[in-house]
């Protein structure tokens, strides 16, 4: 893909592009109580997933890196820190880095992307009536993160069924969710599971006719 133009609006640029996402997402953190009221050794969405050093620092809770495709496939990836070398391997495996990526501010360290663009979440207002800005969700160039926001929001919801899951399981109910999502965007598998022109859909030699 050609490089984006540095201003302007993007939406002529963009016409059947791909654009990819990227956001992350803390599931079962760690609470004030469950740290009793100590100190955490982390900031940020981090610190929730992490005991106190005092109380031996374990990880208790699962932060997870949102990567996706508007319209098209998502994968998420357990992760231990939200920092710079677990973001930047996390979408070098999966997004081209000609690929036009929008972010959040949070992703202000990536330098080799040229079509990486992001959205200020805490962006002021110019309107003295108002304190934050419109453009903190959607800017005039027509960036926005609302793609991986609506992915994690997606997956906290699916997550609330299991009550709480173990970060040591965690990367393969996240694989399972990823999977079952992307299913449909690929149609060889999709006819598989389909048991291809049936009306049954299932695995092996069980499956559940659609008909009641």
């Amino acid at each position: 893909m050609n490089q984006l133009p540095k201003e302007g609006d993007l939406k002529k640029a963009l016409q059947n592009q791909p654009v990819a996402v990227a956001d992350s997402v803390v599931l079962y953190s760690s609470s004030i109580r469950a740290n009793k009221h100590r100190s955490r050794r982390y900031k940020g969405g981090t610190a929730s997933i992490y005991l106190s050093n005092s109380l031996g620092g374990e990880q208790k809770g699962t932060l997870v890196h949102t990567v996706g495709i508007n319209g098209g496939m998502t994968f998420y990836k357990s992760i231990p820190l939200n920092n710079q070398h677990y973001l930047e391997k996390d979408l070098n495996e999966k997004i081209p880095k000609t690929v036009t990526l929008f972010t959040d501010e949070g992703y202000n360290f990536l330098w080799d992307r040229p079509n990486h663009r992001s959205v200020n979440h805490s962006k002021k207002s110019n309107d003295p009536r108002f304190n934050l800005s419109r453009e903190r969700w959607v800017t005039k160039e027509g960036v926005s993160s609302n793609g991986a926001e609506a992915r994690n929001n997606l997956l906290k919801q699916s997550f609330r069924s299991y009550g709480f899951l173990s970060c040591k399981w965690g990367q393969l109910a996240l694989n399972e969710i990823s999977f079952l999502g992307n299913v449909r965007f690929v149609p060889e598998l999709k006819n598989l599971l389909s048991l291809g022109d049936s009306k049954n859909v299932g695995f092996g030699d069980y499956h559940c006719s659609k008909e009641g």
